[in-house]
């Protein structure tokens, strides 16, 4: 029994599987907007995705996300790489948006409409608790191992969109307000925490002493396609940005301001108790006499582990998000310096900051170097590239993890965008 439940916990944490904003211009050089009467419509298709921890490296992290088999050298490699406590994120979008400028307001009201797919992942580990996942108990043999507070989150959704824009001017200034509503459909949603824990055994394996407070929200116990649903709610998007032209650009965001109403096979368990086993041995974990049955289920496994669990409806937040930017052009214009910040309330890693300084060559091709940091303790750095094809299209695209995005051993540090623009 002991060597299941923790079978279900390494199921659990390890097999589970760049900045979002309302954006109309190339993001690290604002004023690329040309006179908002030259353009009936514009229709954008993005995807971006950024990957970090403070611990794991690129390639255990990929070992994991892909259910793979993970070797002793790869553990003992990862084991010494880690700190008091793991903090790992992924943050995945991808869409289709259009504007479309309002003929009525001589370009100074327009309408937005996008559909996203937004893919949140945030755990915090204790290092306990990850060496007790690898390794087992053995190593823990007359010590204690202690788990204050560890969580997984992981959510997945999709977005429709809508919203009105409105640009005006003041006597120096251009601004800009754009605020959208949508209907988010929901796939999947994980919570687990884990809190005051801890594990005893006994040098000679006479006994194995679990203390233990576990919490679990799941959307469904099984994972869901990215065409289901499972969940809906309502959320909100705002963005303020003022210019002057020439001199200056600020920009804020709030970003995902809403919620997710979770009904049908949800899963619902609490436990709060101690277990004392007797005459297991010191290596009872990572045993592999009584394996588990092999037509288990992720409903059967949970079952074990939370008596009477619910099966009813719940709220969830979505990954709200708060960023802040701001820059100063150069040379006529030719440079653009910059920082985008970003805040995220609900999350471990609360706080991304970028600095940026973009070249551009006559309005056609932007160059721009970025540096990354961030709650995660890394410093990553990278390129990204905006082209005006022609006058009607533009591709963006790049990566602030060049210094580690193709090196294995490296801490985790992976993600870049792509945009393409069509405009009429």
């Amino acid at each position: 029994m002991i060597k299941k439940i923790f079978n279900i916990i390494i199921i659990t944490f390890l097999i589970l599987p760049a900045f979002s904003q309302i954006q109309f211009y190339y993001p690290y050089y604002p004023d690329d907007n040309p006179d908002t009467l030259s353009w009936n419509w514009e229709i954008s298709a993005f995807g971006k995705e950024s990957s970090n921890s403070s611990a794991f490296t690129n390639d255990f992290f990929s070992v994991i996300n892909k259910s793979q088999h993970l070797d002793a050298d790869l553990i003992n490699k990862q084991i010494e790489q880690l700190d008091d406590h793991v903090i790992t994120g992924q943050i995945r979008n991808i869409g289709i948006e259009a504007i479309i400028n309002s003929e009525k307001n001589n370009g100074k009201k327009y309408f937005y409409f996008g559909i996203e797919h937004q893919h949140y992942l945030d755990t915090y580990l204790d290092k306990d608790l990850v060496n007790l996942l690898l390794l087992g108990n053995k190593p823990f043999a007359g010590k204690i191992c202690k788990v204050p507070g560890s969580e997984y989150y992981g959510i997945y959704f999709n977005q429709i969109k809508g919203g009105v824009g409105y640009r005006f001017k003041s006597p120096e200034l251009r601004h800009c307000l754009t605020w959208d509503l949508a209907l988010n459909i929901g796939q999947n949603y994980d919570f687990i925490k884990v809190r005051n824990s801890s594990l005893y055994t006994h040098p000679d394996g006479d006994y194995l002493e679990i203390e233990t407070s576990l919490e679990t929200k799941l959307s469904d116990t099984v994972w869901a396609e990215v065409y289901q649903m499972n969940g809906l709610g309502l959320s909100a998007d705002l963005e303020y940005s003022i210019d002057k032209p020439d001199k200056f650009h600020i920009d804020i965001n709030i970003n995902n301001l809403g919620f997710l109403f979770w009904a049908g096979n949800t899963f619902i368990g609490e436990m709060d108790t101690c277990f004392i086993f007797e005459g297991v041995g010191i290596d009872t974990i990572t045993e592999q006499e009584n394996n588990l049955p092999d037509d288990y289920s992720y409903e059967g496994l949970r079952r074990l582990l939370f008596k009477d669990p619910e099966s009813s409806s719940f709220l969830s937040h979505l990954p709200l998000n708060f960023r802040f930017s701001a820059g100063k052009y150069f040379v006529f214009n030719r440079f653009y310096a910059g920082f985008n910040s970003i805040y995220y309330p609900f999350s471990s890693a609360k706080i991304m900051f970028e600095v940026f300084a973009t070249y551009n060559y006559h309005k056609k091709l932007f160059i721009t170097p970025v540096v990354l940091f961030g709650s995660y303790g890394k410093l990553n750095y990278g390129l990204n590239l905006g082209l005006r094809i022609c006058k009607k299209i533009t591709v963006q695209m790049g990566s602030g993890y060049l210094n580690s995005f193709f090196n294995k051993e490296e801490i985790l540090g992976k993600g870049g965008f792509v945009r393409i623009t069509f405009r009429n």
